[in-house]
């Protein structure tokens, strides 16, 4: 065998690095075993052993479920971006954002086209609600659309992932034509975040949004599906600030709300980091602050079983309005440190 000259130059330097590696990877093994069996029990301590008594009653749950129940019918076969069942879903929210009087805000009226490997016609639907003060930034609340259409002959039907956060980002439109917001609001209902969050993404990569325009971004991704109560709230470990304001959201909210999977493996350790697992992803990746809300991966998460039918709808009206209370909290908020400094 002809060895190179420069692995025999330091060989013992590689011998070494070899018996430290051998060394190092049981006990790093073990270390993450510690760290995650830490970050379940901290998880454990921060959940509530209950929400609130009530919950405000502000969004119209059964449009609500008329809408996920459409978007997630067999004859929109999964909503695959480009196919025939995701450009109907496409046009159903253009539609909708058209009907109750939103400003369109793609690159061709409310769509914004973008392609990626393997589909030529993928689109987000963008809608916007002018604030109260022009000199805000934009707050951009997102869900995408899109599922994993059919595979082997079965439809993934995705009512829950994510047939429910585009229901309710509907609803908040309709909500926030009647009650006009501070910040001007851009609804986002965004393409292909199965392929890798890329209709988010493609927001920046194209040039259409500046991520020095947008103060805030809060993305609602799996609502309606009843998890123990638990709701989860994302992005706090990024934005400590946070905290206080999803605090006041649980005050008024039965769900039991959760601050948690936003910590990195070295302080979670094998626990799930849900920082770039959907559209928020794409706002952390420029510096944009957010918060995610959506329920625990559950059984039928990414299967044919995932159907309207299984929907808890009281769950859902509760998480929704959870998001809602901390989008007008967000949208209070913002406005008041722009007037304090």
């Amino acid at each position: 065998m002809n060895i190179p000259s420069w692995i025999r130059r330091f060989w013992p330097l590689w011998a070494l690095i070899i018996i430290v590696v051998i060394l190092w990877w049981p006990g790093r093994a073990m270390y993450m075993n510690v760290l995650t069996e830490r970050e379940a029990e901290r998880i454990a301590a921060i959940t509530p052993a209950r929400g609130a008594e009530t919950t405000p009653v502000r969004l119209d749950i059964d449009r609500m479920m008329a809408d996920l129940i459409w978007l997630a019918d067999a004859e929109r076969a999964g909503r695959f971006p480009g196919t025939e069942g995701g450009i109907a879903a496409r046009e159903f929210i253009e539609a909708q954002f058209a009907e109750l009087g939103l400003l369109p805000a793609g690159t061709d009226g409310f769509i914004h086209p973008f392609t990626h490997e393997g589909v030529e016609d993928a689109a987000n639907v963008l809608g916007i609600i002018p604030g109260r003060d022009p000199s805000l930034r934009t707050i951009v609340i997102t869900a995408h659309y899109d599922h994993l259409g059919v595979r082997d002959g079965e439809i993934f039907y995705g009512a829950d992932d994510n047939a429910s956060g585009t229901a309710a980002l509907l609803e908040y439109a309709r909500y926030f034509t009647e009650n006009q917001p501070n910040h001007t609001l851009l609804f986002a209902a965004v393409d292909s975040e199965e392929h890798g969050l890329l209709g988010a993404h493609a927001l920046f990569n194209t040039g259409h949004l500046n991520p020095k325009d947008i103060a805030f971004n809060v993305n609602v991704d799996m609502l309606s599906r009843d998890t123990d109560q638990i709701l989860f709230a994302v992005g706090t470990y990024h934005h400590p600030w946070l905290v206080p304001l999803v605090r006041r959201v649980q005050q008024e909210n039965e769900a039991r709300i959760v601050m948690a999977h936003d910590r990195p493996w070295w302080r979670a350790g094998h626990t799930d980091d849900w920082t770039m697992s959907s559209d928020h992803g794409a706002f952390h990746r420029v510096g944009v602050p957010f918060i995610y809300f959506g329920v625990a991966d559950h059984p039928d998460y990414h299967t044919p079983r995932d159907t309207s039918d299984k929907v808890d709808v009281e769950f859902f009206r509760i998480t929704s309005e959870a998001a809602l209370s901390f989008i007008k909290l967000i949208d209070q908020v913002l406005q008041e440190k722009i007037k304090t400094h």
